[in-house]
């Protein structure tokens, strides 16, 4: 079959064109995020993100989540209502099973939270207010009305997968793991659970699913973080951010001017002239006046 050749014509001394490629920034990555419903799941990419509401999946086949059964005290692997496919379609692939699944009953949630000064160390508490405990020996258990050193894990982030994989460590050093059960006792609901691993593998790989709102604040406190030198802990308020705040600042400037690559950057100078100016009403103004000294806006002159 003879080569096909290209009939564009070209000159010699002419430079070839470099493709335009797309690039999507992140503050419309942010934008398309605050757009979509807060309480809706979805997977966390860093481990900064797991706070709030969480439904935790373990490595079980069939699938099953981390619950608490405050009746019987006991935490337990809970079998899972799997989403299908309407009818005539193809059946969901794993992937999709992921992407769709969500907790169906309130002991399915974990609601994870950090102490200030420990941010690495979060711990899970139940719809009862109480918290899950992994003993030295590896029993687990969730009766304990507060928090200690035995109530604290460590999230560990696993790369390279289809979906982040995470792995609990318990203060004793040892991973929360799901030793292998056949599909009979899993939906018994007597898969064993233990908290006793000293290394991670298949059985202590967790898939992680937040509330869509609380990885939106953590990935904007981030960004403040990394633009404003500011700390980790301001995070968006529902409805928008505050006027005067570090996000609001930075939405104004992603606005009207970049940097080129999608960068933006926020005014290093004082935030109490924007305190004072946002007593007084003049918010926009002072706002103006600090694009104008960094000349990021090309109007602002």
């Amino acid at each position: 079959m003879p080569e096909v050749v290209s009939k564009k014509l070209k000159f010699k001394g002419d430079k070839p064109k470099k493709k335009k490629r797309s690039h999507a920034r992140p503050a419309d990555e942010l934008d398309a995020l605050a757009a979509e419903d807060p309480s809706g799941w979805m997977f966390p990419t860093t481990v900064d993100e797991v706070a709030g509401p969480t439904f935790i999946l373990l490595p079980t086949e069939p699938l099953t989540c981390l619950a608490w059964d405050s009746a019987r005290q006991k935490v337990y692997a809970a079998p899972l209502d799997v989403p299908q496919a309407p009818e005539g379609a193809n059946d969901l692939s794993s992937s999709e099973v992921l992407s769709l699944i969500e907790p169906s009953d309130i002991n399915h949630v974990w609601v994870v939270s950090r102490l200030a000064g420990s941010e690495d160390i979060i711990s899970l508490r139940t719809s009862n207010g109480t918290f899950l405990t992994a003993t030295p020996g590896g029993q687990l258990s969730a009766s304990t009305p507060s928090r200690g050193p035995l109530e604290g894990f460590t999230p560990l982030l696993s790369t390279g997968e289809l979906f982040p994989s995470f792995s609990l460590k318990t203060s004793s050093g040892k991973y929360l793991s799901v030793p292998r059960s056949d599909k009979e006792t899993i939906l018994a609901k007597k898969a064993e659970l233990r908290a006793d691993a000293d290394e991670v593998g298949s059985f202590e790989g967790l898939r992680v699913k937040c509330q869509r709102e609380h990885i939106l604040k953590a990935r904007v406190a981030a960004i403040a973080g990394r633009a404003g030198g500011e700390g980790k802990t301001r995070l968006l308020e529902r409805g928008g951010p505050s006027l005067g705040s570090v996000e609001d600042e930075l939405k104004r400037n992603t606005q009207y001017q970049a940097w080129g690559a999608g960068r933006h950057h926020v005014s290093s100078g004082d935030r109490n002239d924007l305190k004072r100016a946002k007593r007084e009403g003049r918010i926009a103004e002072a706002m103006l006046d600090r694009r104008a000294a960094m000349k990021s806006d090309r109007y602002a002159k």
